[in-house]
């Protein structure tokens, strides 16, 4: 059994989220049209090609017509030059598996790009860097040395670098046992301080154990 990244960002999020994710339907939303945008146009393609792309995967364009609605132009990536899209890394050791948007070099080496949506003022999100810690773990294995990456924000236009910790490992580590843990059935508690007035699971979250557990058998 393995955690993918994309489960333990989602557990950072919220434990609960991680949980009907796991167990529900996937559904196109905003971060995947954004990435169909993103890799056609750094693929040399145009947005014909991307809008393409996700109606043959998702089978609907609302969504992708919203994203790219907010989607900032590409224009400053430049100093990173594409090696691969859409690499798919899986290691035994860590039990972790994923699939990074873009793999670029910077100063001669190999770094794990992410796509994300918008900036915060600072820094970056918390599961943005959990999401390039597991990358730099997964390409490790693959004996590729790096110890940061990259973040795209599509709606900011923002490209920012994360430096990665030992300490930023070892939380990779404690969320793949976490998330696999969902997978075996464990019901997390909800978090005090999710944001859930735009969960799509809000209602079933809030209902009895029993009502939303038989909804995803």
């Amino acid at each position: 059994m393995f955690a993918n990244v994309s489960e333990i960002a989602s557990y950072v999020i919220c434990p609960r989220l991680c949980y009907f994710r796991l167990r529900d339907k996937p559904k196109p939303m905003e971060i995947n049209a954004v990435k169909e945008i993103y890799l056609s146009l750094r693929k040399g393609f145009d947005l014909s090609w991307a809008e393409k792309r996700f109606e043959e995967l998702y089978g609907e364009i609302e969504t992708f017509k919203k994203a790219l609605s907010d989607f900032k132009e590409i224009d400053d990536l430049g100093f990173l030059k594409p090696l691969d899209w859409e690499l798919k890394l899986t290691s035994e050791k860590y039990r972790l598996k994923g699939i990074l948007d873009e793999l670029v070099e910077f100063k001669g080496k190999a770094h794990p790009l992410v796509l994300s949506l918008r900036s915060p003022k600072d820094d970056v999100w918390f599961k943005d860097k959990i999401r390039i810690s597991a990358f730099c773990m997964l390409l490790g294995e693959k004996g590729l040395d790096c110890n940061s990456g990259f973040v795209y924000y599509c709606y900011s236009g923002d490209v920012k670098r994360v430096e990665v910790s030992r300490r930023d490992r070892y939380y990779v580590l404690k969320l793949v046992e976490r998330v696999l843990r969902l997978k075996k059935g464990f019901l997390p508690e909800k978090p005090k301080r999710a944001k859930c007035d735009d969960c799509v699971y809000k209602e079933v979250c809030d209902s009895k154990p029993s009502t939303f557990a038989s909804r995803f058998l």
